[in-house]
């Protein structure tokens, strides 16, 4: 993609995530950190004992259903902004803090899904789309993570509205028409996928632009705790800690903003993604990762129950034991 797609995105999202990255882990994750290297160690093993004939299979069914997405997200990842550069130092630490905890997406699923739980997933949602700023930063890990088992998700759907604002990216400038009719179709777009991370980077910037400065804001606020929402699932240093993302693009998105650039991506057994990465040069990294992993289980899983047709034509039927947990 060209140079302004990232421009675009990275003005509205480099921000939030600088500052929510930096904001403080209680004392739960410092000691997450610490058994890092242990879990590590019992990771590996168990990665090994995995039998070749899986690891083929399942890496050839990861990359026949990802990879156009995949392909597009490294594209959009392999340059850089001077606009980063320029927003990075200006940070703010006043974001809510952020406590760092493995999720348990059994629970998430019930909950979500309970009529009586005060999680239940229409009920975040009614107050999400009120902008209602009482939401707490665990009703955003249930709204975010509990959208993988309501029964429109489908990790891999794209919206025809995006199509339209995709067309739009590479503009220098845009005229007050262009704005418009930006705004209406990434709205369009974010109702179809509400949790469209770039749609929603992208319509924060055409209302600056268009002094719509509340409306701006809204959007701003929950990009803030959605990628609050991400962080808190853990630290991406190993699978045990993996990062949780609902859609593949979003994997690419945290690694725009961290400054890094994807080089390679390694498809790894039971349902884990692994980001290799080299910095893009668009901050100071001090002890930069050479990689980091992604918990997309969920996705999968969901995917193929969704779409057994598919799974069909690869000549792989979708475990029934696989697909009766969720």
């Amino acid at each position: 993609m060209k140079r302004n797609l990232n421009r675009i995105l990275r003005l509205g999202l480099c921000l939030l995530l600088a500052a929510v990255m930096l904001a403080p882990m209680d004392a739960g994750a410092a000691r997450k950190r610490k058994r890092t290297k242990a879990t590590t160690t019992a990771t590996t093993k168990k990665k090994k004992s995995t039998s070749s004939s899986s690891r083929s299979r399942s890496a050839a069914r990861n990359r026949s259903i990802t990879q156009a997405t995949q392909d597009a997200a490294i594209s959009a990842s392999r340059s850089t902004t001077t606009e980063k550069k320029a927003q990075g130092s200006k940070a703010s630490s006043s974001l809510v803090k952020v406590t760092v905890e493995k999720p348990d997406l059994e629970e998430i699923r019930v909950a979500t899904l309970d009529p009586k739980s005060n999680f239940y997933f229409p009920k975040l949602m009614t107050k999400y789309n009120r902008n209602d700023t009482t939401m707490t930063q665990e009703e955003y890990r249930y709204l975010y993570l509990g959208y993988m088992f309501q029964e429109d998700y489908d990790p891999y759907r794209t919206s025809p509205y995006a199509e339209v604002t995709d067309s739009l990216r590479d503009r220098q400038k845009y005229t007050r028409a262009e704005i418009d009719t930006i705004r209406k179709y990434a709205e369009k777009a974010l109702l179809d996928n509400p949790f469209d991370l770039r749609q929603m980077s992208f319509l924060v910037h055409v209302l600056k632009e268009r002094r719509k400065d509340m409306s701006a804001k809204i959007w701003e606020y929950r990009l803030e705790h959605l990628l609050g929402a991400i962080k808190s699932t853990g630290t991406g240093e190993d699978m045990e800690n993996a990062w949780y993302v609902i859609y593949p693009m979003h994997e690419y998105d945290m690694m725009q903003l961290l400054g890094y650039e994807v080089v390679d991506m390694d498809y790894l057994d039971a349902g884990f993604d692994y980001l290799i990465v080299q910095p893009d040069g668009s901050v100071k990294l001090r002890n930069p990762a050479k990689g980091f992993y992604f918990n997309v289980l969920v996705p999968q899983q969901q995917y193929e129950l969704k779409h057994p047709e598919e799974m069909e034509q690869q000549g792989e039927a979708p475990p029934a034991d696989e697909l009766a947990g969720i």
